[in-house]
């Protein structure tokens, strides 16, 4: 049975982002055997030239444009459930997210982001706000368009090498975010197509390297989409997995994404105590 701990550590596994570390002067996705090949820094493609390579290679820039909502139906498996439990989630184009995981137990929570809201419920208790680091976490995975939307996502970015994934070449490409979340990701050098990423995500032991790993894309709407994602925590070999059944996009279905009265308080509260001097932003740990 999962407990509180292992919510939150749920919470940190689950902002994926799909395409989400810190830069390393050799870089190296934790738990697979990614070595440098010898490649010279000045034979090295743009990091935005691979950006754009990934875009063509999943279905392009017209087929990405014509999204506008995404629906997910699938199973989570790993911590801090002891079973397989179901999942869904809604996705809009403008950044409205909501995750649902429900164990066979009955055991259950949710996360959310509406418009620079982010917040989580257990069970039937009270919505709690994620703020911090994990507000960060969250943003990341509500932008709908992910890489696709790579020249607004990060404001600063660079090839760092050419290396290999048990394998296969791949481009390694580190990025720091709007709001200074540093990101590593790996494209194929074949297919130009997205095969993981290494990001820094908060855990119930402070933060840790997660290396998420992207599997069987699928066509979704006549854009690829990972169907299969696995995730590990650095120094963990335990490893949760998510597995996509069903991913229908553009559904004229009307999702409820409404913002908790007692959530916008407390990011009201917080963005004028910011700007007045008297506390972080939502996004600070400080």
């Amino acid at each position: 049975m999962a407990t509180q701990t292992g919510f939150r550590r749920i919470v940190a596994s689950s902002v994926i982002a799909l395409v989400c570390a810190a830069a390393t002067p050799i870089p190296a996705f934790a738990g697979a055997a990614w070595q440098p090949a010898d490649e010279a820094a000045a034979d090295l493609p743009a990091a935005a030239e691979i950006f754009e390579r990934h875009i063509e290679a999943i279905g392009g820039q017209d087929a990405i444009d014509a999204l506008q909502n995404r629906r997910i139906t699938g199973t989570y498996s790993g911590v801090p459930f002891d079973y397989t439990a179901r999942l869904q989630v809604w996705w809009e184009r403008d950044g409205r997210y909501h995750q649902k995981v429900i164990e066979p137990g009955g055991l259950r929570y949710q996360l959310y982001a509406n418009n620079g809201r982010t917040w989580m419920q257990i069970m039937d208790n009270e919505p709690a706000p994620i703020l911090g680091s994990r507000h960060v976490e969250m943003m990341d995975t509500s932008d709908f368009l992910g890489e696709a939307n790579y020249a607004e996502r990060y404001k600063s970015m660079k090839t760092a090498a050419k290396a290999k994934a048990d394998g296969m070449d791949v481009w390694v490409v580190q990025a720091i975010t709007q709001l200074g979340r540093p990101h590593t990701l790996f494209f194929s050098v074949e297919s130009g197509i997205l095969q993981g990423t290494r990001v820094p995500v908060t855990s119930e032991n402070g933060i840790r390297e997660m290396t998420v790993k992207l599997y069987d894309y699928v066509d979704a709407g006549g854009v690829l989409y990972p169907s299969r994602i696995v995730q590990q925590f650095a120094g963990d070999t335990a490893k949760n997995e998510f597995r996509y059944t069903k991913i229908e996009v553009n559904a004229e279905d009307e999702h409820d994404y409404s913002v908790p009265a007692e959530i916008e308080q407390v990011f009201v509260e917080l963005e004028q105590q910011a700007e007045s001097g008297e506390a972080p932003a939502p996004a600070s740990d400080g």
